[in-house]
């Protein structure tokens, strides 16, 4: 039923993106981040794709990366120049942008977070006593992660959690 409602509700999005002539400079079908936040989890690492969002930040070393946010700021994704388009345009800060490229994601499970709060206490151990209370800021860090996938797993039965960023090939401004 879920894969029926998901189902109808790309359409839906689909028919909206092509009634608007919403397409990318390659014919592409463009979301917006809300939609993107709606499909997200049922694409897959290396998807293609063309988004629209506003871009909040330009990275100030080599202008390499930006990050995009929905018109209510609550959804966000990193987009990471590739080798051929190597940097964006600094002047897209507080603008909206169309991106294209490839979705990529960065799973978190347990056994990374279990070696990472190992490694943390092992730094406890160093002669000069760590930093505890960056180690505590830390595990604070890692108790949210595993509520995230304990929540995300109930939700979807994925036992992970999902870091996604873009590599974009091409970018555009809103004129």
């Amino acid at each position: 039923m879920r894969r029926i409602i998901f189902f109808a509700a790309a359409l839906a999005v689909a028919a909206a993106a092509v009634s608007c002539g919403n397409t990318s400079r390659n014919g592409r079908q463009t979301i917006s981040m809300e939609d993107l936040a709606n499909v997200i989890e049922e694409m897959k690492s290396g998807d293609t794709l063309s988004v629209k969002g506003f871009c909040v930040d330009v990275c100030l070393q080599g202008a390499n990366h930006i990050t995009l946010v929905s018109d209510d700021s609550l959804q966000a994704i990193n987009v990471i120049a590739d080798e051929d388009l190597v940097s964006f345009d600094e002047g897209l800060k507080y603008s909206y942008v169309t991106v294209e490229g490839v979705l990529n994601e960065q799973r978190v499970d347990s056994v990374f977070l279990a070696d990472w709060e190992y490694r943390l206490d092992e730094s406890l151990k160093a002669p000069d006593g760590g930093n505890p209370e960056a180690v505590a800021v830390l595990k604070e860090q890692i108790t949210a992660l595993r509520d995230s996938i304990a929540a995300r797993f109930a939700r979807t039965g994925k036992n992970y959690w999902s870091n996604y960023t873009i590599e974009a090939y091409s970018y555009e401004p809103e004129k």
